[in-house]
């Protein structure tokens, strides 16, 4: 698959999985600029449909999950005559902070598409026709960003 058929599938798949918009199949296949049955098929191959469902987990869910884990792990040493954590235990607490960091540094392209997708909604009651222009520019800026 070429570049731009790749960057075309992460961009639909960017779509589908945005329950706010509600986008039909021929909605996404026009905007990522591909024909319906292939947005049909990326859907069925890709398993679509669940990472849609699990997109719940929140990235706020996440990092508190990984600061719960530190404070347990932490406990546990306290609780020992020998507070010092082991090796392992202080390479796993390692992982987990360097994880929380990329976490709340990285803005990924799922985040740069919901603060547009935001941005349009905002837009759309305001000024429908400033919403219509606005919908392709933002296409090819995400397109951009995905190759």
């Amino acid at each position: 698959m070429g570049l731009k058929k790749k960057a075309a599938e992460e961009y639909a798949k960017m779509l589908f999985t945005d329950k706010s918009q509600k986008l039909t199949i021929k909605e996404i296949a026009e905007r990522a600029e591909v024909r319906p049955n292939t947005v049909s098929n990326w859907i069925k191959k890709g398993g679509w449909e669940k990472l849609r469902k699990s997109l719940m987990i929140t990235r706020q869910n996440v990092i508190s999950d990984l600061y719960d884990q530190i404070e347990w792990l932490i406990n546990d040493i306290k609780t020992r005559d020998i507070k010092v954590a082991t090796a392992q235990e202080s390479n796993t607490i390692a992982i987990l902070t360097t994880s929380i960091k990329r976490l709340e540094t990285e803005t990924s392209i799922a985040e740069i598409f919901e603060v547009g997708t935001s941005l349009l909604e905002f837009a759309k009651p305001m000024d429908f026709e400033l919403y219509q222009r606005l919908i392709p520019v933002f296409d090819m800026f995400i397109n951009s960003k995905l190759s």
